[in-house]
């Protein structure tokens, strides 16, 4: 593995030039450029009421923005640190700021909701605090959407519990890298893997509420059983 670039902008650019499936894997492969998406997270127009504004923080190649504002009516805002991993949002004609999720250039409460998907887990750990009470400025409401470890997509457990040890050895026992957190890899990234509850935890020191649901139709009987948990995060009211 080639070492992590401390250029993020560089590492998605590059991504999203180079790699036809824009850094996706497992069994979504999607190819954006011939307009083969991902499933959006369902559990999103759920939560979104129609004819609202919003913003999309990280928003990739559209999984999410795109059918939001088609099925909401939603006035929707995408952003993203990548012009290449942005193309087919932008080829949708969609509002776009090129930013940094870690300063947004918007006011307080400048939209309805705040949507982020599968995006802070490529933050390193010392940087997800600031993070959220970034998108906790911006959003009034803020739906936040992170993998779970634990879930069917990394054989539950089985793949975040062999590739932290064993990047440790590689490492070398007296190394600082944690086991669970700022994972490189080859694209050059990184990736943390957060237990849902622990998570969760971490959202209700910045937000008045949390609440945990699904990000997908599933059957699971609680969505800490799935592939991927929506957090709703709601802020106090507006004095």
């Amino acid at each position: 593995m080639g070492p992590v670039t401390k250029d993020p902008r560089k590492t998605w650019e590059t991504i999203g030039d180079e790699d036809p499936y824009c850094g996706t894997g497992g069994p979504t492969r999607v190819v954006p450029r011939t307009g083969k998406f991902a499933q959006p997270d369902l559990g999103l127009l759920d939560s979104i009421e129609p004819n609202t504004t919003l913003i999309d923080v990280g928003c990739g190649y559209g999984r999410n923005s795109i059918p939001i504002a088609e099925a909401k009516k939603a006035f929707v805002v995408a952003c993203d640190i990548s012009l290449s991993m942005s193309r087919s949002v932008r080829e949708r004609h969609l509002p776009f700021v090129l930013c940094d999720l870690r300063k947004l250039p918007f006011r307080r409460s400048s939209f309805d909701y705040l949507v982020c998907s599968v995006v802070l887990i490529h933050l390193r750990r010392i940087e997800i605090d600031e993070a959220i009470a970034e998108l906790k400025r911006v959003g009034k409401k803020c739906l936040i959407v992170m993998p779970n470890p634990l879930g069917r997509a990394s054989l539950f457990g089985f793949i975040p519990f062999l590739v932290g040890p064993l990047l440790w050895i590689r490492k070398g026992w007296n190394s600082k890298l944690s086991v669970f957190s700022d994972i490189p890899c080859p694209r050059g990234y990184v990736v943390n893997f957060y237990l849902p509850w622990m998570f969760r935890g971490m959202l209700e020191s910045h937000f008045e509420s949390v609440h945990p649901t699904y990000a997908k139709k599933d059957r699971e009987p609680h969505p800490y059983m799935t592939d991927r948990v929506l957090y709703i995060c709601n802020k106090p009211p507006a004095r």
